[in-house]
């Protein structure tokens, strides 16, 4: 019987393989490509969205999945700077696609690994700084 469970567990291992290395949901990493296809629609017409839908239906859970995941990243910047308060002047007449550009988190790529927001809140800063 002992034998058996042995074998059985082996056999299960096999099957599945090894674990999938997944990348962060929290990242830079993972974040930065969700914001890269959000500014190429948000700026654009119909067509653009169009093809961003073709490309979506391919990936796993389907389009809407897909366009949540791309508005994650500009929520998440344009909710970063309103909580920034002080610690950035970014002028009124700045466009949510002006402040997801700006935010740019790529300057750094050894950071890319640590916390979305972490990164997009000293982008922002940078970016925007308070003068005194």
């Amino acid at each position: 019987m002992k034998w058996r469970l042995i074998a059985a567990t082996l056999a299960a291992a096999v099957l599945v393989g090894p674990a999938q290395t997944q990348e962060d949901p929290l990242s830079g990493n993972y974040m930065l490509p969700l914001c890269k296809t959000w500014l190429r629609m948000a700026p654009h017409d119909l067509d653009v969205i169009r093809d961003e839908i073709r490309t979506g239906n391919s990936k796993p859970g389907g389009i809407v999945q897909y366009f949540t995941e791309e508005g994650m990243c500009a929520g998440q910047v344009v909710g970063i700077s309103v909580m920034l308060g002080p610690l950035a002047c970014i002028p009124s007449e700045v466009t949510n696609e002006q402040l997801v550009r700006g935010a740019s988190i790529e300057k750094v790529p050894a950071t890319m690994h640590e916390n979305f927001s972490a990164l997009v809140r000293a982008a922002i800063v940078d970016a925007w700084p308070c003068r005194k």
